[in-house]
């Protein structure tokens, strides 16, 4: 019945994309602002910061940058004080904290190298208006394939396991991709997948092994979302299962929509598997934000978005604010936002590089980690890049310090170690990207890394006890103990 309403469902779902994506919001970062502060005004945070008198100013966005600091969320932690999410009493609701009503639910996000879990608020406003642009986000794929309209075609979301439930607090807390599966209206379980009976497995090895039933049964799979390594993942798995190839197991599908990570090192894997009628499409998201940025079919990089729930500010690498109209491109920037949960100039640990400033598209993200047990202050984007430029490299590392011996430690996921020479080219490359660890690689302050070869993704995972599955990263930054832990179990 479906296949027979098509032609009529294509071109009705065409106009409504078309449609939708012409109503787009036309005001500007300095009306989103005001309007955050307009709502937040009565809450003890908007009370102790004066949100009422800097919506009297002539320019508001001056006054609130003059007005409030730049915060880090130890900062925001330190600010909540009892009602701190991380406090000795538990998780507990926000209630008119720094956003209006109760919020209590919450993403969780990986802290520092050290593996603390962040709490970040999600309150109903963002969840709302997150839906709203994943909502824009698909009408611009549905425009560019009528194909992919409801009931012709479905997306499976590679989500974390949605097997949430709230505490005896009423807090309800998980990562964001779990959290919006979740909380999605119900009559989209017609339209995506996984169903709720699925999404929900644990282990993630249950759960992954549905997920390739449901690519191999038939289903009109024309998109799948999530993190490239989980992509891969699905993919090989869908190929060995069925014992052909994905244009056969999946004809309908048409995209592949990745973040969270690099797609850099999956990237020739994943295409040769697809076949050239998949197209790739990022999305910027995030824990504090949600959807922040996403690319349109046939563009390149990611539009972003200065309309959903979020003003955005920009540090540079002298730590000077900038808005958008002082942006320049190929330039990184720290990520300042201040949100419609509560977070109000907040530091959220991404820098960003825009292509082009006007309009303002995102080239790409990196993750603002270090790993400083030596001052060496090397990131994972640059952990990245060094990897990129040897052969073989490898898909699946990990760097750690070794604090007894001063030098670090790469853990490569493999079967076979590449031989010295090789390290010294990887090392060269990093001390390439990174003058702090040159410096202190040739005076002596860092001696030279070693290798260790770990057979399996999930050993590793298992012996620094991180869980694998869903939406969660490949840890690029270890912590000594976690080297330690490592080192005596592989070396």
């Amino acid at each position: 019945m479906t296949q027979l309403l098509a032609p009529l469902i294509k071109p009705l779902a065409g106009a409504w994309a078309r449609r939708r994506i012409r109503r787009r919001p036309a005001g500007t970062p300095a009306d989103t602002l005001r309007d955050l502060l307009t709502q937040a005004q009565s809450t003890r945070f908007g009370r102790q910061f004066g949100f009422a008198d800097l919506l009297r100013a002539k320019d508001v966005t001056a006054a609130f940058q003059q007005r409030l600091p730049v915060q880090s969320y130890d900062e925001w932690v330190q600010w909540l004080g009892e009602n701190s999410p991380i406090s000795s009493s538990g998780v507990v609701p926000l209630v008119d904290e720094a956003w209006p009503g109760r919020v209590d639910m919450f993403c969780l996000s990986s802290g520092t190298t050290s593996g603390r879990t962040k709490y970040v608020p999600y309150s109903n406003d963002m969840a709302a208006i997150n839906r709203k642009a994943a909502i824009d986000f698909f009408a611009h794929l549905l425009a560019d394939q009528p194909g992919q309209a409801p009931l012709l075609s479905q997306t499976l979301y590679m989500a974390g396991s949605t097997n949430l439930a709230r505490d005896d607090k009423g807090v309800l807390a998980g990562d964001m991709s779990a959290l919006t599966k979740y909380l999605a209206p119900r009559f989209l379980d017609r339209l995506t997948q996984p169903p709720p009976d699925i999404a929900s497995l644990e282990p993630w090895e249950r759960r992954l092994a549905a997920l390739v039933d449901i690519c191999c049964s038939g289903k009109p799979i024309g998109a799948i979302s999530g993190i490239p390594i989980w992509q891969l993942t699905l993919l090989e798995a869908v190929t060995q299962r069925s014992g052909r190839s994905i244009a056969e197991t999946m004809p309908h599908l048409r995209f592949l929509i990745h973040g969270g990570m690099s797609i850099a090192p999956y990237r020739d894997q994943i295409e040769a598997l697809m076949g050239e009628r998949v197209q790739t499409v990022e999305v910027y998201a995030a824990s504090e934000i949600g959807i922040g940025a996403y690319q349109t079919p046939g563009e390149k990089g990611m539009r972003f978005q200065q309309h959903y729930g979020v003003f955005y500010e920009f540090e540079d690498e002298q730590g000077a604010i900038h808005t958008h109209a002082e942006l320049q491109a190929d330039t990184p920037y720290r990520l300042v936002v201040s949100s419609c949960s509560g977070l109000w100039r907040y530091r959220i640990g991404d820098y960003l590089v825009f292509s082009s400033v006007n309009p303002l598209i995102l080239d790409h993200v990196g993750r603002d980690k270090t790993t400083s047990a030596f001052d060496e202050k090397v990131t994972e984007n640059e952990l990245q890049r060094a990897m990129m430029t040897v052969s073989p490299s490898f898909s699946d590392f990990s760097l750690g310090p070794d604090i007894e011996k001063r030098g670090h430690v790469w853990f490569l996921i493999g079967a076979e170690h590449p031989g010295e020479s090789w390290l010294a080219q990887l090392d060269a490359a990093l001390r390439h990207e990174n003058q702090d660890y040159d410096d202190y690689r040739g005076d002596g302050r860092i001696n030279a890394p070693r290798a260790v070869i770990v057979p399996e993704r999930a050993a590793f995972l298992e012996a620094i006890g991180r869980a694998e599955g869903g939406q969660r990263k490949f840890p690029r930054l270890l912590s000594p103990q976690e080297t330690a832990t490592l080192m005596q179990t592989f070396s």
